[in-house]
């Protein structure tokens, strides 16, 4: 079950920067990177891009590159298609540029491409649809990533609160414990020696 088991990695792969020794911060700005960068039209690239940006801006890069695989073969055309559309919103363009290009990047998903050949065809398509495509993207990029970023920042925030929580009331819990095991050896101690004669000299 293939949903199955990248759902689990995806969960292990959040948990895991739940744990992460880095800021909520630096997290939610590798993750927001990272998106921002797989809205883009770089395919081949982004995770090259998303290491060396994140490095940059010191964000984390274990949270930002695996974003790259949000473009992956089942869902480049939904996402370049709607980015394109906005890209011809505010820089101009024709209908018939969208249907184009949809219909040229469907051609090569069916033929089942390897990835590097799917990646050359890919670019060659782009040159196309160079200016609106890329403005788009930019524009759908920027707001997800700032979604990514806030909803990662919230997330880590609230988990590693209610997680020092948790382990805070465990440490009382335990100190409890261990206060009882004392008073209980105490008393104990009194039983056997009600008159204190372990206390006295010969």
């Amino acid at each position: 079950m293939p949903f199955r088991a990248g759902w689990d990695k995806t969960k292990a792969w959040f948990i895991h920067l739940l744990h992460l020794d880095e800021s909520a911060h630096s997290i939610a700005l590798g993750a927001a990177i990272g998106v921002f960068i797989a809205m883009t039209p770089t395919i081949g690239f982004q995770m090259l891009l998303i290491y060396f940006i994140a490095s940059i801006f010191r964000a984390n890069r274990v949270a930002g590159v695996p974003m790259a695989w949000i473009t992956n073969p089942a869902t480049i055309l939904p996402i370049y298609s709607f980015n394109l559309l906005v890209g011809i919103k505010v820089v101009g363009g024709s209908e018939a540029m969208r249907e184009e290009f949809e219909q040229a990047l469907q051609g090569i998903m069916n033929k089942d491409l390897p990835w590097w050949d799917l990646v050359k065809h890919w670019w060659d398509v782009v040159m196309h649809v160079t200016l609106p495509l890329w403005v788009g993207s930019i524009v759908v990029g920027a707001v997800s990533g700032a979604v990514a970023y806030a909803v990662m920042y919230y997330l880590i925030t609230v988990y590693r609160r209610h997680h020092r929580h948790h382990l805070q009331l465990e440490a009382a819990a335990q100190r409890a414990a261990d206060d009882a095991v004392a008073a209980r050896r105490e008393d104990t101690g009194a039983t056997d020696d009600p008159d204190g004669a372990g206390n006295r000299g010969p």
